[in-house]
């Protein structure tokens, strides 16, 4: 991404390469406010082409045609045959569309019974050499192949027997996908679902005894929080970087599609696409997906994970052969100024369940549930584990008095 200048196109959320939003309309806080010569990229690693004077061209075909032989006499026996360059090499980013169709590897089975599972956190709290022996067994390189060349970024081992979670973009438009193990076995991929606009998307390869990852509850992370990313950012295999949760909750919109991601100043690059966000016990409480850069490289430090809790709503819909469809409640509302908190609402769409319900502006929301809601970010969190057409019964005040309804998500 160094010194690449773009243009003023909107590439879109997805398309593996430099995107950005021209003059965006900022939501509420707490989105995030992104300057002109601002940027959100898929941290995705991929290889393109190069403008080069004649003569430079002439130079480096020379210098190509030496090293091809060399590597050719030393290094080819060692190589992965078929399409696939060896995993680890530097590809630069991609300032080119990218594909956001499925791809068209083979299909998998769904509904087999696989789900994510958020588990408690253990007791005791892990220095980054243990999170790094822990965890790296668990994370995969994966390689595509699509039409304009090939992409590569990492993933997370789901099951012992070869599922898989990464990045839709990881593996979008591709029509052959490779997985690098720990021990560094190379599989075909075959495809259980996949999502663009949630970004995400199921593997299986074939395979027995391999470790998966645990999964956390992020509703449970803390601002602050020591946590670290693993992946390969720019082809260094398995590459571990620390840092702390910077914010939640933060709602990241380009192209019209609204993600509620983590902030992470863990050093996140092309090739961490797909990888774990892991807290201070090893566990997965995200899956790294875009970062923010500036033309200048001004910015540093600003990367977004996709929350578990979301990851584990997708991906469990995803195994199961099921839609996604996100939902979202049909009011607006902000943080009400009192003691006791509540979220009160300041308009109502006519075209959703809590109008229908009989929710009306100044309505003072108090739980969801059965649990208090303090503020918008309560609410923003229960969304998470939610999609159009699920329930979720609401507690409000009016007038002194008490009601609770139940109202249904309509589709964003």
């Amino acid at each position: 991404m160094g010194g690449i200048r773009m243009d003023n196109r909107n590439d879109g959320l997805w398309q593996g390469g430099p995107w950005e939003q021209p003059s965006p309309a900022f939501p509420d806080p707490p989105a995030v406010r992104i300057p002109r010569a601002v940027s959100r990229r898929p941290v995705l690693r991929v290889r393109r082409r190069r403008r080069w004077p004649w003569f430079l061209g002439l130079v480096s075909l020379i210098s190509v045609i030496c090293l091809s032989v060399i590597l050719m006499k030393y290094q080819l026996p060692r190589r992965f045959s078929g399409y696939f360059p060896p995993i680890g090499e530097n590809y630069s980013p991609q300032d080119e569309e990218y594909d956001t169709s499925p791809p068209s590897i083979p299909r998998w089975e769904t509904g087999t019974g696989v789900t994510v599972s958020l588990e408690p956190a253990p007791e005791d709290v892990l220095d980054y050499v243990q999170i790094y022996e822990l965890v790296s067994p668990s994370t995969v390189s994966i390689e595509s192949v699509t039409s304009k060349g090939y992409s590569a970024g990492t993933g997370v081992i789901l099951t012992e027997d070869g599922y898989l979670i990464t990045n839709a973009h990881v593996v979008a438009g591709a029509f052959r996908v490779r997985v690098l193990l720990h021990d560094n076995r190379a599989l075909s991929a075959s495809l259980v679902g996949f999502d663009a606009a949630e970004d995400l998307a199921v593997l299986k390869v074939d395979a027995q005894g391999l470790t998966p990852a645990s999964f956390g509850d992020s509703n449970t992370l803390r601002i602050g929080e020591p946590v670290a990313a693993l992946g390969d950012p720019l082809g260094y295999r398995a590459t571990i970087t620390n840092g702390i949760i910077s914010a939640l909750d933060r709602e990241v919109e380009v192209d019209g599609i609204k993600m509620t991601l983590i902030q992470t100043s863990a050093a996140i690059n092309f090739g961490n696409s797909g990888g774990p966000l892991l807290n201070q016990y090893g566990q997965v409480m995200g899956i790294n997906t875009i970062k923010i850069v500036t033309d200048d490289g001004s910015a540093e430090g600003l990367g977004f994970a996709i929350p578990s809790r979301r990851v584990k709503y997708v991906a469990d819909r995803l195994l199961a052969g099921e839609e996604v469809r996100a939902g979202v409640f049909g009011f607006m509302g902000y943080d009400r100024a009192a003691p006791e908190g509540g979220v009160q609402v300041t308009s109502v769409e006519r075209n959703s369940d809590a109008w229908t319900k009989g929710l009306q502006a100044g309505d003072v929301i108090v739980a969801a549930n059965g649990q208090p809601v303090t503020g918008m970010k309560d609410l923003v969190r229960l969304k998470l584990s939610l999609g159009a057409g699920d329930t979720v019964a609401l507690t409000y005040l009016r007038d002194g008095e008490r009601y609770t309804v139940d109202v249904e998500l309509i589709e964003a």
